[in-house]
């Protein structure tokens, strides 16, 4: 892969993908080698945030507080991994059901530009970080769209569409759950 794999898998269902539909990567590789880096990356973007600027985004909240709030972070970013997974096999509409390990693969590729949104915390404007992270949940629609395509759903472009549409809104809830269960406990 190229630097620049990354961007052309969020606008085509080839580039990139062609190559991951090729190798079909076991669970546990895809969780060590997607999933945890980039949730752990996020989760010290979230501990560089409260510990720098913790009195922008929740100013009467401790340390102490934000830190376990972040472990709830992580643990619950492996758990919706785990879910959309499992919501994409049921969803994905063909003959077999395709291996639940090519589906973790689509679930952990997803979540990657929200995860890496949390850059975005270097500069504590709460504004600013919400649209980043906005636009990073529009970039993770647009990779399940195209892996959906590139994976599972190579025929019917207008049933991939509707397959994307129904998983992204799941995601999406399952995303505004987390940030909610993340929001609440600071406020």
């Amino acid at each position: 892969m190229t630097p620049l794999t990354p961007l052309r898998m969020l606008l085509s269902s080839h580039h990139g993908w062609d190559e991951i539909a090729h190798h079909h990567a076991s669970t546990a590789r895809s969780f060590f080698r997607i999933v945890l880096p980039a949730s752990l990356f996020a989760a010290g973007m979230l501990l560089y945030a409260a510990y720098f600027n913790g009195e922008v985004y929740a100013p009467q909240v401790p340390l102490a507080q934000w830190q376990a709030v972040i472990v709830l972070f992580l643990l619950l970013n492996w758990f919706s991994v785990l879910l959309m997974a499992s919501f994409i096999r049921l969803a994905v509409h063909a003959e077999v059901r395709p291996p639940y390990a090519d589906c973790y693969r689509l679930a952990a590729l997803a979540p990657l530009p929200i995860w890496l949104s949390a850059l975005s915390l270097l500069v504590p404007l709460p504004f600013f970080n919400m649209a980043i992270g906005l636009l990073g949940l529009l970039a993770s629609g647009l990779l399940i769209y195209h892996g959906l395509d590139a994976l599972f759903e190579h025929e019917d472009s207008v049933r991939t569409e509707s397959l994307a549409y129904t998983v992204f809104t799941v995601g999406a809830l399952l995303w505004a759950v987390l940030v909610a269960l993340i929001a609440v406990p600071l406020l």
